[in-house]
């Protein structure tokens, strides 16, 4: 993989421990990135641009398919998963899940549960190959995927924050 375009981020160069220890971070950056007033927490900059929440929320959902796909790959190699289309997947997410607490929650206990599944993977395991979609990847990219969602969605957060702010 090349470096994320709009983060700069190239997740494929990420040591699994340094992605591990970045994804153990994130419950309490994101907690931070979200204290705000209530009311900005949903507000979109614009149509085409999440809010938020939204971020804090798909990075929630993020974080429990990969750790709930770990336990998956490293019991079954070349198990192949379906390609998630993140756009549809928000459209059909029920209002009651756009909740702060709940979101925040979510994050702690998903990335408590992949860095614990992570360090206790042996280092054999993280070349075991399956699939998502069309794309081939190594067991590794899970929590190297987790780390680079996180940091990109923080960004986000905190340019929708700048740009919502200014507006208030």
């Amino acid at each position: 993989m090349t470096a994320c375009t709009e983060c700069g981020i190239d997740e494929s160069s990420l040591d699994v421990a340094d992605a591990v220890n970045a994804v153990r971070t994130f419950p309490r950056r994101y907690r931070e990135a979200l204290d705000v007033a209530d009311t900005l927490l949903l507000v979109r900059p614009d149509p085409a641009t999440w809010s938020m929440l939204e971020y804090a929320v798909h990075y929630r959902e993020v974080l429990e398919l990969l750790s709930a796909g770990l336990p998956e790959v490293l019991a079954h190699p070349g198990i192949h998963f379906p390609a998630v289309d993140v756009d549809d997947a928000s459209g059909t997410r029920p209002d009651w899940t756009l909740d702060r607490e709940l979101a925040l929650d979510g994050i702690t206990r998903a990335a408590e549960q992949l860095v614990a599944r992570s360090e206790a993977t042996p280092v054999a395991a993280w070349d075991r190959e399956f699939t998502v979609g069309d794309d081939q990847h190594q067991a590794r990219w899970i929590p190297q995927h987790a780390a680079h969602e996180g940091a990109h969605h923080l960004r986000d957060i905190e340019q929708v924050r700048t740009l919502v702010s200014k507006d208030r």
